[in-house]
Order: structure tokens, then sequence, then C-alpha cells
């Protein structure tokens, strides 16, 4: 995990109530306290930090959950990454409805358990809206004779998203023998995407989204009939 040298550049000048990358106080103070921008080294000693952090920050969700996911104190209120996100699931009515163990899993993880299930966490970087993007995801995979389901949900990003969560479903279509019908669904909870520059931001990521959804889709399903 390297970061961007945008982010690089940012973080020289970073502090808790105004920072483009997204990163809890604590984040930041360490960083500020812990990289000497004067050697030589300070990109390197900066990505090594980062990636201590980002350990750190998946341990702590693993053993505390929710309450362990950040606090962003660079706009005019905090943003709690856990209440956004259990607002979003609150919205989405088809968890509560349909897959009700899977939305107790996802809000209440790790003491919740959901039966038959494999997760893990990953990260990853993406080219979203203006700037390059690093996200830590977690995600859980269940499966029964109805459907089988993928759910991620997004624990970290480094611009744009508070939090986000995917869905995607292969449902079992009778009426064509072995066919299935393949869903994905995808919610999210953002901020800085408002006024002129973030309505130029929002078109962008918007954009970017549906193309990569799109050839998301097409790659499953050629994937999927050459199996065939």
């Amino acid at each position: 995990m390297e970061l961007p040298e945008e982010d690089v550049r940012d973080l020289k000048k970073c502090r808790a109530d105004e920072c483009e990358v997204k990163l809890d106080e604590n984040a930041i103070d360490r960083i500020q306290k812990g990289v000497d921008w004067s050697k030589p080294t300070a990109t390197a000693d900066l990505n090594a930090l980062v990636r201590r952090l980002a350990l750190e920050y998946v341990t702590a969700y693993q053993r505390g959950g929710n309450k362990e996911l950040a606090v962003y104190r660079d706009k005019k209120r905090p943003a709690y990454v856990a209440e956004e996100f259990k607002a979003m699931v609150d919205e989405m009515p088809v968890l509560q409805q349909r897959e009700s163990a899977l939305r107790q899993y996802l809000l209440e993880y790790p003491s919740a358990q959901l039966q038959n299930a494999t997760s893990f966490l990953y990260w990853h970087k993406v080219s979203f809206g203006l700037k390059p993007t690093i996200m830590i995801n977690h995600v859980v995979i269940t499966e029964t004779p109805q459907r089988a389901l993928v759910a991620t949900k997004q624990l970290y990003a480094s611009h744009y998203f508070w939090t986000a969560l995917d869905l995607r479903a292969l449902v079992p279509d009778p009426s064509r023998g072995r066919g299935f019908w393949f869903v994905n669904v995808t919610r999210s909870r953002s901020d800085g995407l408002s006024g002129f520059v973030g309505k130029i931001v929002r078109g962008k990521a918007e954009a970017e989204a549906r193309k990569g959804l799109a050839e998301a889709l097409k790659a499953t399903k050629e994937k999927l009939e050459r199996g065939q």
C-alpha cells in the first residue's frame, strides 16, 4: 500500500480540522509527529506509517466491530462512520425484510454470527472521481439453495466516501434451466460532493461508478458463459 503523490503532499500540511485525506484525529497526529518531512526518506517513512495505521485499524475493527470505525472531524460536525453506516443500512428495507441475519452481522460484527458464511478483509486502490482512492473493505459471502449473496462493506476510503455497501446476488431462475439473475445494488454515504466543484466531482464519480459496474457485469457474464 503506497499513497498517491498528491496525498503525500496534502499530508504534509494536514490537521484534524482540515485534511484532504480522510483520517481521524489520532492518525493525523501520529503522522505529524512521526514523519520528519526534511528527511529524504520522508515519503517511505510516511507509507510505512500509513500501512501500520491501516493494520491497526482493521485489527481494531476485528476486535470491536463498527464502534472502532473512524470519526472524521474536518467538517463543521464530526462524521461517525459507524452511525453513517447504520443510517444507510436502515434505508435498505430489503436487508430487514429478506436478509435480517446478514443485516445483524453487518451491524454487530464480530459479536454476531452468520451461518455458512465466509468473510475476509482486503484493500485496493481505485481511480474514482478526481483522485486515486485507497479503500479497505470487509466481504462476507453466504449461499443458500435460493440464492448466493456477496456483501462488501466499506470500512475506509481515503477520499469522497464515509462508508458504502455493495450487494451482489445470484438468484436462480427455474424457467431458464441452469440460468439465474445477477443483481448488483450499491449504496454509499459521501461528503464533499456539493457546491460547484462538488458537482463536477459527483458527475465524474457517478460516471466512473456506472462504467465500472457495467464492465464488471460484462466480465462476470463472459466468465460464467465460458465456464458453461
